[in-house]
């Protein structure tokens, strides 16, 4: 145990960022866990919302798609200024139009506005890459038929991505504020274990198994270092990203509240305003086929795959066509995408306007933050970027365990503990396997709440929380290593089990999905089935700990 650090007295530098690093890393070290975990799934967001919406797998991408979203726009949104079709991709085969709402076309479409209110609480689709103001009504549609589909309500992956950077129950604003300073105490927790690792070089080959504390301090120093850069970029990018709300006098300072002045947002974003649409002329003309203008595009990119195509003033001669990639290759520019702009009476290419370059200064601060979110990610960087800060989960989790271990000598046995002491062993096994549990349970409320459960996806956030509050409650009642056997062995069974509850609730089952698709089901069930597997392997060796009075825990 680390001696109190005297303020009055002069200490090494060594011993005062030991001391920092433990303190600071205890303090909110249950809740850095959950937002790694919780930030590592969201890298996944779109395979994981659409896993969690069986009626969406049988769907196939299809060349006829394009087609069907004009049918669909021209029927419900005749008199809309814009559409956005957002098309099928690698990562998420449903295809979504949306259109802009204004005061001539508020009250039409009632398949529509029935359709928004099972689609807008899903938080789990892909909303339209254009960024289309909540003045809109979104549809989402079969690719091969132009079916309008009818999604279940539920929280998706969405609530994990917003639970990320915000939390959940306490405000966007107070819960990014808790983020912010997480982020902060994690950043202080990274520089101060650089300092007092004076052989971190070494510690990135040193494992010594089934020595008590020596292996959790050997595991701690090797899951930090492997992925170090990486935790320093993506705590320091968070900050980036709540600095604005961190810090908002540094902000006002430079920007004048003067309306239509430029803002904070719009400088970092290159000053765009996507949203400002050009007058109709108000001569009507014939909307050109969508399909050769999308073709035109793609193969002026050599090929590469448009992610969304934007109609603005539809039926009217002065109808231009957007089309717009996935994403950009560029991390300077924030990872927006390339456009081809056409007219849309005449089909004819139109010259786009060149956006200028970012400043360095702007380039740097969306190198980071797009870094953060993994906008630019193929599928191998992605599952790097996962990896990563799953590692960052495992030097959060491994920290908070060895402080217990270090305080204990005896293993497991801790009736007599002081409070504050038990209360840190509570929070490991709660904030650690009971997240865990918290999490599987969710992805079991997303298949096995009825469809027509009112606030379904309210129901499926409260399912995770009520799991998290009872898992404590049980790690507050049950001795030590016992308390950590079974919810480890539980989390394992109902993360391990999830492929089977998906083939048995409409899902694709995984024989199938293995052998044709669709991909992002099949790898949603593998990585289910290999991490219950691995809880389940932990819950074990836990177990003969616990049997054996083994130094697994031992100081």
């Amino acid at each position: 145990m680390l001696p109190p650090l005297r303020f009055d007295q002069p200490r090494p530098l060594r011993l005062s960022m030991a001391w920092l690093h433990t303190w600071t890393g205890l303090l909110l070290g249950w809740l850095l866990f959950a937002i790694f975990a919780s930030g590592s799934l969201s890298f996944f967001r779109s395979e994981i919302n659409f896993w969690m919406h069986p009626e969406l797998h049988r769907l196939r991408d299809d060349a006829r798609a394009i087609a069907h979203a004009r049918r669909i726009l021209e029927r419900e949104a005749p008199d809309s200024r814009q559409w956005t079709i957002t098309l099928p991709g690698p990562r998420d085969p449903t295809l979504f139009v949306a259109w802009r709402v204004d005061g001539a076309s508020m009250a039409s479409s009632a398949t529509a506005r029935a359709q928004d209110r099972a689609n807008a609480p899903t938080g789990g689709q892909r909303r339209p890459a254009h960024g289309l103001r909540p003045e809109t009504r979104r549809l989402a549609l079969d690719p091969s038929t132009g079916e309008i589909l009818k999604l279940r309500e539920g929280s998706g992956a969405t609530f994990l991505f917003r639970f990320h950077f915000q939390l959940h129950g306490v405000g966007w604003f107070i819960g990014r504020w808790i983020v912010g300073v997480a982020a902060m105490i994690m950043l202080v927790a990274l520089v101060s274990g650089v300092i007092i690792h004076r052989n971190i070089f070494k510690d990135f080959f040193t494992f010594r198994p089934n020595k008590g504390k020596r292996s959790w301090l050997d595991a701690h120093a090797l899951v930090g270092v492997v992925s170090l850069p990486f935790h320093f970029a993506i705590t320091f990018s968070g900050l980036l990203l709540l600095g604005a709300l961190l810090m908002p006098s540094v902000v006002r300072s430079g920007y004048s509240n003067v309306p239509n002045a430029p803002n904070f947002t719009m400088d970092i974003r290159g000053g765009r305003d996507r949203f400002n649409l050009a007058p109709p002329s108000g001569k009507p003309a014939a909307l050109a086929e969508l399909a050769p203008i999308l073709d035109a595009a793609q193969n002026a990119w050599g090929g590469e795959k448009a992610g969304s195509v934007v109609v603005t003033n539809p039926g009217d001669a002065s109808a231009t066509v957007a089309v717009i990639q996935t994403h950009g290759n560029s991390l300077a520019n924030r990872g927006v995408a390339r456009r081809a702009l056409f007219d849309g009476a005449t089909g004819a290419r139109l010259e786009t306007p060149i956006e200028a370059s970012p400043s360095a200064i702007v380039a740097v601060w969306n190198a980071l933050v797009t870094l953060h979110m993994g906008r630019f990610a193929t599928p191998l960087q992605r599952w790097l970027l996962f990896l990563a800060g799953v590692s960052g989960t495992l030097m959060i989790a491994s920290g908070l365990i060895m402080w217990r271990v270090s305080r204990f000598k005896t293993p497991g046995r801790s009736e007599d503990a002081p409070f504050g002491y038990r209360l840190v062993e509570v929070l490991n096994v709660s904030g650690i396997a009971g997240w865990l549990v918290a999490l599987g349970a969710y992805f079991w409320a997303c298949r096995l709440l009825p469809d027509a459960l009112a606030a379904r996806g309210d129901w499926e956030v409260r399912v995770f929380f009520l799991a998290w509050v009872v898992s404590f409650v049980h790690a507050a009642f049950r001795e030590h290593l016992r308390a950590w056997v079974e919810q480890l062995r539980f989390s394992g069974a109902l993360i391990a089990l999830l492929p089977l509850i998906n083939g048995l609730t409409g899902g694709a089952p995984l024989f199938r999905s293995v052998v044709a698709g669709p991909w992002q089901v099949a790898g949603f069930d593998i990585f289910a089935l290999a991490a219950g597997a691995l809880l389940l392997f932990v819950a074990r060796k836990v177990h003969q700990a616990e049997a054996d009075d083994s130094p697994i825990t031992d100081g």
